[in-house]
């Protein structure tokens, strides 16, 4: 969403005043690349669900009037106003099919994390790294499917939408050679198979703040955070999502990667309400 008033809600909700003067420069900043002026008294920020999480930026500029000229009227000023809330991301297409637990004590945004498919993988270059693990999802219901369905999901992501509250079961079966072969970790038609993009190319860090650069690049993912119903992990409910770097493969269909923060294009917005990193932002009258 390229708005002025939706870069600014990018860093929000935020009560700290050297992140909401990154919000208004960000403002300050499109404005002036798309021909407009507006100063920091022009980007008023508000509360709405919770403290900060919306913001209203007004702006002028001076605009040649064609069909005024007869009546000596050359040019004149157009004010524009927006207003953008921040808000949870609640639905999306294209997710990968791993239910994965929000860890005690929340996500370490930036940290790397090794994220196994349930017991399967760790060692290694795994032990050097913050742990995680996740179950196999019929992300898009087809019955349970089959390991082939699991691993074009990890390729290219789910074909419907996935939403906060929805139940999704788990694939049964060993799922460590189709993980491998979805990633592009073994195989020739995985999800970052050929591509060589860092995490620098794609994502760029401003103190806490993540701006990602590239919302195309195939290592970005947004995973569904699970609440496991059962103690056999039979099936799971969408909490929230987590937008997820693969930074690259380790053994036994493990993923090295990073959690960031940050506003994710084209999703469902909704009250914020979780912190799992993935948000969504609206135009708001």
């Amino acid at each position: 969403m390229s708005t002025w008033e939706s870069a600014a809600a990018a860093f929000l909700p935020s009560d700290d005043p050297a992140v909401l003067n990154q919000a208004a420069n960000a403002a300050i900043d499109y404005a002036q690349r798309n021909g407009l002026t507006i100063g920091p008294a022009q980007v008023v920020f508000s509360t709405t669900a919770v403290q900060y999480d919306a913001v209203t930026v007004v702006g002028s500029r001076s605009v040649a009037f064609s069909l005024a000229r007869g009546i000596g009227v050359n040019e004149g000023t157009v004010n524009g106003a927006g207003a953008s809330q921040v808000g949870s991301l609640t639905g999306m297409r294209e997710v990968l099919p791993w239910g994965v637990e929000e860890p005690a004590g929340g996500f370490i945004f930036g940290e790397t994390y090794c994220l196994k498919n349930g017991s399967d993988g760790g060692g290694g270059v795994c032990s050097q790294h913050e742990q995680g693990n996740f179950g196999a999802l019929d992300i898009d219901d087809l019955g349970n499917g089959s390991a082939d369905d699991y691993r074009d999901r990890i390729r290219d992501g789910s074909t419907t939408m996935a939403r906060i509250g929805q139940v999704k079961l788990a694939m049964n079966g060993n799922m460590t050679g189709p993980t491998s072969q979805g990633v592009g970790c073994t195989g020739n038609d995985g999800r970052i198979t050929g591509n060589s993009q860092t995490f620098d190319d794609v994502v760029q860090v401003q103190g806490s703040q993540y701006t990602v650069l590239d919302w195309a690049s195939p290592r970005l993912a947004i995973l569904p955070i699970v609440d496991w119903l059962d103690d056999d992990d039979a099936a799971a409910q969408i909490l929230g999502f987590g937008v997820f770097f693969i930074e690259d493969c380790a053994g036994g269909g493990a993923v090295l990667g990073q959690f960031i923060e940050t506003v994710v294009p084209d999703g469902e917005w909704g009250p914020y309400s979780t912190a799992f990193g993935a948000r969504a932002v609206r135009l708001v009258d």
